[in-house]
């Protein structure tokens, strides 16, 4: 899932429906998904928590429906017991368990650590946004590493929509904000060179791999995760 909030306001008031049951899921949920781990929250409140990154939601059927970029997007589940298996719109699993019942949590760095975690550390971030009819949406994920091999992420997301008339005059409007913390965990750079891979545990227990982008004066300045490119400078 990606983090949007564009119009949740007004799409929740179009919608008219209750955002959460006794009989759907509910409560915090360990995901694993092609994009990695990732923890999922369902609030009372008509938001989730996914990855860190705030969205307003609703159930419509057996099916979890968010803003995506401003639109509606619907993710079909199967919920059973503490198992819930999701299906993003292009057809990607999200697989789930409840929290608590899956694998545990991860401590300590990855084994055959190779001395060379001190070469990545500080805050780097990624930014992704859109704009479209009235409407504006940002995203700004983090992740610190710390240079002894253990990192933490979170996220930032805003919008902004106005709504105008036939003729061109402005008739209500709406804006928000949410952060949030995410999964942390252990890396392990291989080499600091590009393309080297970095070696990671989340403390979900899952291990994963992102890439040396960029490499300045011995130190790994740039990072890439899945489609995601992660920089200090972007921090700005």
């Amino acid at each position: 899932m990606r983090a949007s909030i564009d119009a949740c306001f007004l799409f929740l008031a179009i919608a008219g429906m209750p955002v959460y049951a006794a009989d759907r899921p509910a409560g915090q949920w360990q995901c694993q998904s092609g994009l990695g781990p990732a923890v999922l929250e369902f609030r009372d409140s008509g938001m989730l928590i996914y990855g860190g990154q705030p969205m307003q939601y609703r159930f419509q059927g057996n099916a979890i429906q968010v803003l995506l970029d401003g639109l509606p997007a619907t993710y079909p589940y199967v919920l059973q017991a503490d198992k819930l298996d999701i299906v993003s719109p292009e057809g990607d699993p999200i697989h789930c368990v409840r929290a608590g019942t899956g694998s545990a949590r991860a401590q300590t760095p990855p084994a055959g650590g190779s001395g060379l975690n001190h070469l990545l550390q500080g805050l780097m971030c990624a930014w992704s946004g859109s704009s479209s009819s009235g409407s504006n949406y940002s995203t700004t994920r983090k992740v610190t590493f710390d240079g002894r091999g253990r990192f933490a992420t979170g996220a930032e997301s805003s919008f902004s929509v106005t709504n105008r008339d036939s003729g061109g005059n402005e008739t209500s409007s709406a804006s928000g904000y949410g952060s949030g913390p995410g999964e942390g965990g252990a890396y392990e750079v291989t080499a600091a060179t590009p393309g080297a891979p970095i070696r990671i545990r989340w403390n979900t227990g899952e291990d994963d791999v992102a890439f040396v982008h960029h490499v300045a004066s011995g130190r790994i300045m740039e990072v890439r995760y899945g489609k995601l490119l992660f920089a200090a400078a972007l921090c700005e």
